[in-house]
């Protein structure tokens, strides 16, 4: 029996996945031994669970049947699991986080390493990336992600609110003067955000004729927010980003924020977990330590 609840498991994760490969990377194997392993479930039940060729990956009738009720299954297990455990006060397994990279390097990171310190017996893996995450295809039990998510049977609690500042170093400012009105950054080398192919920079300004947008003129782009934050830093332009990334570098005097009167745009940060009946002890542990850090940062434009 436990040999088939494994095989269940196994077949919920390939399928969540998408391919043997990427399963084979979540489960810590290798797709020859996955492959294997489904190949003999498909051989003990007498049905084709996946069709899967070079070019193919799909769910059979059967396998979509099994995996809803496979889902199903493992949930329960999950849950009685989670209330047992809940009993004996320590934090044992594994609690995986996805971040955004320059959020988890420098606010995140510090907290996971503690709580770790804390329960020795848990495992933590901090998964950082300004890519967009997903709790099932990233394998996360905790995702922390700016705005409300819009995955279904999944929890949203948010845990700061920051606004977004134009900001650059005192000698570009020096040297290309500094903007007085939204459409003087027109003038100016923007460090803007790529998402894929897409370079964001049309850039939201707010003044006596209410919200617009401005299309600003790219001098760099990056998918990585961390590295426009070093190239803002350097000098390289004038970058768009949220106050929590760049407030000790405001208060230190090595940025300073522009058209503060002319952008009030403001995001979420939310922590993103699967809806269950029994809240993991380990999600609800971690949550209280997210909780009493972000009440505890109004000076970096977070509230709880």
């Amino acid at each position: 029996m436990a040999d088939h609840i494994s095989d269940l498991g196994l077949f919920a994760q390939v399928a969540a996945a998408g391919s043997l490969t990427r399963a084979a990377h979540n489960l810590n194997s290798s797709p020859p031994a996955v492959s294997r392993r489904l190949a003999a479930m498909e051989s003990r039940l007498g049905v084709r669970l996946i069709e899967r060729t070079a070019r193919r990956f799909r769910l059979t009738e059967e396998g979509g049947l099994l995996l809803e009720r496979a889902q199903q299954i493992l949930a329960q297990i999950e849950e009685a699991e989670t209330e047992a455990s809940s009993r004996s006060g320590q934090l044992k397994g594994r609690l995986r986080i996805g971040a955004l990279l320059q959020l988890g390097r420098q606010q995140i990171a510090p907290l996971v390493a503690r709580f770790a310190q804390q329960h020795v017996q848990l495992q933590v893996e901090l998964v950082l990336s300004d890519a967009t995450m997903d709790l099932v295809d990233d394998d996360l039990d905790l995702l922390l992600q700016i705005d409300v998510p819009d995955s279904p049977n999944t929890v949203a609690r948010k845990l700061a609110q920051s606004r977004r500042v134009f900001c650059a170093s005192p000698a570009y400012l020096a040297a290309s003067g500094r903007p007085r009105r939204p459409d003087d950054l027109l003038a100016h080398d923007c460090l803007c955000v790529l998402r894929g192919r897409r370079v964001l920079k049309r850039w939201k300004v707010r003044d006596e004729h209410g919200s617009r947008e401005i299309q600003v003129m790219p001098r760099l782009s990056s998918s990585s927010g961390e590295v426009i934050h070093n190239w803002v830093l350097a000098g390289h332009g004038i970058g768009l980003k949220l106050l929590w990334d760049v407030a000790d570098d405001l208060a230190a005097g090595r940025l300073e924020e522009c058209l503060p009167d002319f952008n009030d745009e403001t995001v979420d940060l939310y922590a993103v977990y699967a809806q269950r009946r029994y809240q993991p002890p380990k999600i609800r542990a971690f949550m209280e330590i997210l909780s009493d850090y972000f009440a505890g940062r109004p000076g970096q434009g977070a509230t709880a």
